[in-house]
């Protein structure tokens, strides 16, 4: 469970440092601060799950943390644009 919440953290960093860069890029880069933003929150999610269920001995809550660490992951591997579009299925924009 250590490790976990050491690649959790790392996670973050990543994504922290991702989303203030592209906010502050022109264009369209901003978008992509609000899909990293988003990935932060969910990362944050499970940090406060691995907190919750750290000192449980049962392996489910293990596997069951480690599968929702690697699906956004393996989502993004497989096809990064349909995810890209998934995270930001509410902002809507006219190309008018």
């Amino acid at each position: 469970m250590k490790t976990i919440k050491t690649i959790t953290k790392i996670i973050w960093i990543i994504l922290l440092v991702l989303m203030v860069i592209t906010l502050f890029m022109g264009g369209f880069m901003p978008l992509f601060s609000i899909a990293f933003g988003f990935l932060f929150l969910y990362y944050l999610i499970i940090y406060i799950l691995i907190l919750v269920f750290y000192n449980q001995t049962q392996k489910t809550y293990k596997y069951f943390i480690c599968l929702l660490l690697i699906i956004p992951i393996i989502f993004t591997l497989i096809d990064f644009e349909t995810f890209f579009d998934f995270l930001l299925q509410t902002v809507h924009l006219d190309m008018k």
